[in-house]
């Protein structure tokens, strides 16, 4: 049977917008060049919080959040979604923005709570330079390929059809529309094409005669072993420190997963080609930041790491709904760094678009690429990638 969508990429984003249309009736046919969740969406850390600088994306995370929570309701699957709660430590520069943040998403129907004692939430702190810090109780971190396979199977059990290992070469274009995509040579036509595929969405635009507004950069995260010390109870973005960090009971207990935030040095990458081994000047940069602020993890022992792609937009929010220039192809990339713990969210207003209706939380049209010559790209309160 021909497909009438084809969705191209099988991390996150991919598999929930799959997974949407089939559960509509939409006969559905998702391409994965690899194996599902295991490149961008699987390297993630997979901290899913809901502290965002605009009213529709705080909307996206809590549906999102909600969403993993119940996610075993939705899709007959096993639990993928620790609630750990979320820690967020500001400096005194930015805390007046944070509180200001924290206001708009509470009329928002986001649950937070004002921290007054910070050994509360990560006993041995140094409160230097920390002036405000919020927690979020109901956000956490969840198992990424554990969702995205979850999606998949649930998909393919409302009469999709998902397939690893089938690399799309190409977006076929004919008189400005679609016809389909191009696997091992041939031609499997259809009558719309999402573009899912993270960090190759990029080159696999061109191939349709587009040029997205995207840069691919290398990121990492480090694994400490923490113990004879407990690890962090909580999931940690530091403003202060420029890291992030979160229990990761996945490699075992008494481990951590930690990373760096905005501002840093980005390294533009090769999806096809590029450095998957943690630099060892990274590991001793976020040790040296993670031992300031936690002094009695100066133990800590470095026992993996992740290296990952992240598809990076000029306002670093995605790139949804009709690409505008090509006919009936349809965008679901540029998550940059933000699209696992808003997946959800997307793969619902992307699928929303396509079959004509609408969801409540978000427009399609506030995330297409015409915003930026527009001028209505998104703003973040803090600056950089916290958005």
């Amino acid at each position: 049977m021909t497909p009438s969508v084809i969705v191209v990429g099988g991390g996150i984003v991919g598999a929930a917008t799959a997974w949407r249309l089939a559960t509509e009736g939409e006969s559905v046919l998702l391409l994965e060049a690899g194996r599902f969740g295991r490149e961008s969406t699987g390297k993630s850390a997979a901290i899913v919080r809901c502290h965002y600088s605009n009213p529709e994306v705080v909307r996206m995370a809590v549906y999102s959040r909600e969403m993993f929570r119940q996610l075993p309701l939705h899709l007959e699957c096993d639990p993928v979604y620790t609630r750990a709660g979320w820690l967020f430590l500001v400096d005194a520069a930015d805390a007046p923005l944070a509180v200001q943040n924290v206001e708009m998403q509470e009329l928002e129907g986001l649950e937070s709570v004002d921290v007054e004692s910070l050994e509360d939430y990560l006993p041995g702190i140094d409160p230097a330079g920390i002036a405000y810090a919020v927690h979020e109780p109901d956000s956490g971190f969840a198992d990424p390929v554990a969702a995205t396979e979850a999606y998949i199977s649930a998909m393919r059990r409302a009469g999709g059809e998902a397939r690893e290992g089938a690399v799309v070469e190409s977006i076929e274009v004919e008189h400005g529309k679609v016809r389909g995509v191009r696997v091992a040579g041939e031609l499997v036509p259809c009558e719309t094409v999402v573009l899912a595929a993270g960090p190759w969405s990029l080159g696999l635009g061109r191939t349709a005669g587009i040029e997205l507004p995207l840069e691919i950069v290398r990121e990492q995260d480090v694994i400490f072993a923490t113990a004879p010390q407990e690890t962090v109870p909580c999931c940690v973005s530091s403003q202060v420190d420029r890291i992030y960090m979160r229990p990761a009971p996945e490699c075992g207990e008494g481990h951590l997963l930690i990373g760096r935030g905005f501002p840093k040095d980005y390294e533009n990458a090769d999806p096809d080609g590029y450095e998957t081994e943690v630099d060892d000047s990274f590991e001793a940069d976020v040790r040296e930041r993670l031992t300031r602020r936690l002094p009695h993890l100066a133990g800590v022992r470095r026992a993996g790491g992740r290296v990952g792609l992240y598809d990076v937009t000029p306002d670093w929010h995605p790139l949804l709904g009709d690409s505008g220039e090509v006919e009936s192809l349809v965008l679901a990339t540029g998550g940059s760094g933000h699209c696992f713990k808003l997946g959800p969210a997307i793969g619902d207003l992307v699928a929303a678009s396509i079959l004509g209706g609408k969801v409540g939380y978000a427009e399609i049209v506030s995330f297409s690429p015409a915003r930026f010559e527009e001028g209505r790209e998104f703003r973040s309160t803090f600056g950089g990638n916290r958005a």
